[in-house]
């Protein structure tokens, strides 16, 4: 049976989202998508994109809820860039609920016995679902998160320093409030999507597909290209000349259903704020800080995308 998936996404900055949505919608064997709620700034327009993706790909059935449009408490930190939700096809859309997101997570998991929560965003919507049900960790079976900086991060020649994870590190708050409540957790750190890309060819493969998807899943990624050549290269880093988008989410999503690509270890790791800047750090097992997670360490980047790419050409 498919295992019932709550998605929480910030769709709309950044065009992994969109990819990581078709991945998981080229999964229905494995997994049942139960809701899509949406987060950070301009929450209302990613509900509108991520609904209008689900009717696109045939799943108008599936409820968006609208999230949080800031941080618990550090306002202006969401980065909204409006290019992922321009020009999107004319197509049916997938329904809008009026529920808050936060008040649909709780009420999924307690409807939905093993609810999976895959967060490919900011965790600001988990924190406010936390507030509301403290027991919210208990119901759910895993809680997946794109997220963390745990023992290198490269971008080509550059090695990262902490706070080059946008999604943990934009509302620290939020982050340690859910990485500290006892989830059973697994991370797919900067640490490995930083080594795994779509390339130019796979981009050329991919609009040979017909059908409204694959066309704007081709359209958003050329729009996002220049954005992240210049967002990347003038932190300092040097991306391969094929780059045209990262697969952080894309990545995250896959190892939903196929994580041989990947490497988890077993590690504790302790959430904390180090002077402003939200940290994952590594601790010993028998230190008595941190929490036991799941920690994708090492990935076969040509396989994951090799992987990844099947998928978006099946959608």
């Amino acid at each position: 049976m498919p295992r019932p998936l709550l998605l929480d996404t910030d769709i709309g900055s950044d065009v992994d989202d969109a990819l990581a949505m078709a991945v998981l919608l080229s999964a229905p064997g494995d997994l049942e998508l139960a809701a899509v709620t949406t987060v950070a700034g301009n929450a209302e327009g990613r509900a509108w994109a991520a609904a209008r993706m689900l009717g696109l790909a045939g799943r108008p059935e599936v409820e968006v809820c609208v999230g949080a449009e800031n941080a618990l408490v550090r306002r202006e930190r969401f980065v909204w860039r409006d290019i992922e939700t321009k020009d999107y096809p004319d197509g049916p859309d997938a329904v809008r609920s009026d529920e808050p997101a936060a008040e649909r997570i709780v009420r999924t998991a307690k409807e939905i016995p093993d609810l999976e929560i895959v967060a490919i965003g900011p965790l600001t919507n988990l924190a406010h679902a936390l507030a509301l049900d403290p027991e919210l960790p208990e119901r759910v079976s895993r809680l997946t998160i794109m997220g963390g900086h745990i023992r290198e991060v490269r971008i080509g020649e550059l090695r990262c320093k902490p706070g080059i994870d946008y999604n943990l590190c934009s509302d620290p708050e939020a982050s340690v409030m859910v990485l500290g409540a006892g989830f059973r957790t697994r991370l797919v750190s900067a640490d490995v999507t930083l080594q795994t890309w779509l390339r130019e060819q796979d981009l050329l493969r991919l609009a040979e597909r017909e059908g409204p998807v694959p066309r704007l899943l081709v359209d958003q990624v050329r729009r996002w290209t220049p954005f992240q050549r210049k967002i990347f290269t003038g932190l300092g880093g040097t991306l391969a000349d094929d780059n045209v988008a990262f697969l952080h989410d894309p990545l995250t999503v896959l190892s939903l259903v196929d994580e041989s690509a990947l490497h988890f270890e077993d590690l504790h790791v302790l959430p904390t704020i180090e002077r402003g800047t939200m940290r994952t750090l590594e601790v010993p097992a028998g230190s008595g800080m941190g929490l036991p997670m799941q920690v994708a360490t090492a990935v076969d980047a040509a396989a994951a995308r090799d992987a990844i790419v099947t998928r978006l050409l099946s959608i």
